[in-house]
């Protein structure tokens, strides 16, 4: 009874192995080899997806099924010298279809032993995995793209579900980034364009600015130098002022001494009439003193000999009284003339007065006058003053606006600088309105080698269905 249990297990267990058998044959693709490499048998899955018929590969070499690099490689040789001590492998292999066309297979190399321990034959079982390693690649393409700064490269969304949902994320973020970086190259444009105006402008504005300290500081000199110049003018001023007034003081003098010297000969001429009065008297005196002298003369010659000395001296007196008479008519007529000079005199005082009027008029309105230049010399001297004073608080200002508009020249500069850097930065992305750019000879030459660099884990999960699991 126990034998008969026991039997009946070992057939369910040759039955649900002969199960599994079924199920691999029917999900995988299964090729046997013997120990040399040589195909002993292949499934129909295999034959499909490497589009051979069974008589075509059956006696070949496994090479046939390879492309010839890998076929020829160290690694291909280490791995069947490996399987053939026993090993056993899990990973991703490139192979050939009959077309030419590259097939990759998620398998397991494994080592069929027999009873007596030796190797009778290798199996290998696995998946075709083509579609999802291109959709892969698709990927790694989208990735190298990005890298390399295309934006406008977009991955072919697969249809296996996860990696097809990895694209399309892929995809959005890759658009929403390509918007960003196109608003970033517009605005790094126009910041580059601005800060080389503001760059351009601050080196002009410097220039300007140190053309303007050193013309400021050459008028502020001048402006010194004028100032000291005025100074010296308002003082010579007020000392033409001091003569000028001195020299009104002295001409109202003499117009007092001119007016004293005019009643002065106002006064000759009156004591002139007076004694032409007094001469008048003089000479009728004579006048009466000669006919005196007359008449004793003739009383005289009437008393003969007792009269002859009165005669005398009557004839003497008449003689006097004639010479009284012609001096008193010579100092007349002196005095006449002296009358005469004098009233000329008098005119030409009374018109030297005149003059000096006049003159003392002049005088006043030219003191007036140089008080008022005096006065607006000083005036203008101390204007100048507060605009030398001014002038050189506008003289720092400037020196400093000159150190600070080269600052901000330095740092315009830095800035155009800066934004040309950023400019330059992103000119490496490529957007789809700069798609004329070539950028995908690079990608697919980093993706051409074959194999990626990153494949999955030995032993990797055998999914469900033979096609791209």
């Amino acid at each position: 009874m126990f034998f008969k249990f026991k039997a009946t297990e070992r057939a369910q267990d040759q039955e649900d192995l002969l199960g599994i058998l079924g199920v691999l044959e029917k999900t995988q693709a299964v090729i046997e080899f013997s120990p040399d490499a040589t195909i002993l048998r292949a499934n129909d899955n295999f034959l499909t997806s490497a589009g051979y018929t069974e008589a075509e590969v059956l006696g070949k070499n496994h090479a046939m099924l390879l492309a010839p690099d890998y076929a020829q490689s160290a690694e291909y040789k280490t791995l069947w010298a490996a399987l053939c001590d026993g090993e056993h492998f899990t990973d991703q292999y490139p192979m050939r279809s009959k077309s030419g066309e590259e097939l990759w297979i998620q398998a397991t190399f494994a080592p069929v032993m027999g009873a007596d321990g030796q190797l009778r034959k290798i199996v290998k079982i696995g998946t075709n995995i083509t579609h999802r390693r291109k959709a892969i690649q698709d990927i790694s393409r989208g990735l190298i793209a990005l890298r390399n700064g295309a934006l406008d490269h977009r991955i072919p969304v697969s249809d296996i579900e996860d990696l097809g949902a990895v694209a399309r994320d892929f995809n959005e973020a890759v658009t929403q980034l390509e918007t960003v970086i196109s608003t970033v190259k517009s605005v790094s444009g126009t910041v580059e364009n601005t800060a080389e105006e503001i760059s351009h402008s601050s080196t002009e504005l410097s220039t300007r600015t140190e053309t303007q300290a050193a013309t400021l500081e050459e008028t502020a000199a001048a402006i010194e130098e004028l100032t000291s110049t005025v100074k010296s003018a308002a003082q010579g001023a007020q000392d033409v002022e001091q003569i000028v007034t001195g020299a009104k003081a002295t001409a109202e003098d003499s117009s007092t001494v001119v007016q004293e010297a005019i009643d002065a000969m106002d006064q000759i001429k009156a004591s002139s009439e007076k004694i032409s009065t007094i001469l008048t008297v003089i000479d009728d005196i004579s006048f009466q003193t000669s006919l005196l002298a007359l008449n004793a003369g003739v009383e005289a010659a009437r008393a003969g000999e007792a009269g002859r000395g009165f005669a005398v001296v009557a004839s003497e007196v008449r003689a006097l009284a004639k010479r009284s008479t012609e001096a008193a008519s010579e100092i007349k007529q002196l005095i006449n003339e002296s009358s005469t000079h004098v009233v000329h005199g008098v005119d030409l005082v009374g018109r030297a007065g005149g003059e000096l009027k006049t003159i003392i008029e002049s005088v006043s309105t030219i003191s007036g006058h140089v008080s008022d230049i005096a006065r607006g010399t000083q005036e203008q001297s101390a204007t100048l003053s507060e605009i030398n004073t001014g002038m050189g608080q506008l003289d720092e200002v400037t020196q400093s606006n000159a150190a600070m508009v080269e600052q901000a020249t330095a740092a315009s500069q830095t800035m155009a600088n800066n934004a040309k850097s950023l400019s330059q930065q992103v000119a490496l992305f490529r957007t789809s309105c700069t798609s004329g750019v070539n950028t995908r000879a690079p990608i697919e030459q980093a993706s051409a080698s074959g194999r990626l660099a990153t494949t999955t884990p030995a032993r990797a999960a055998v999914a469900n269905g033979w096609d791209d699991f």
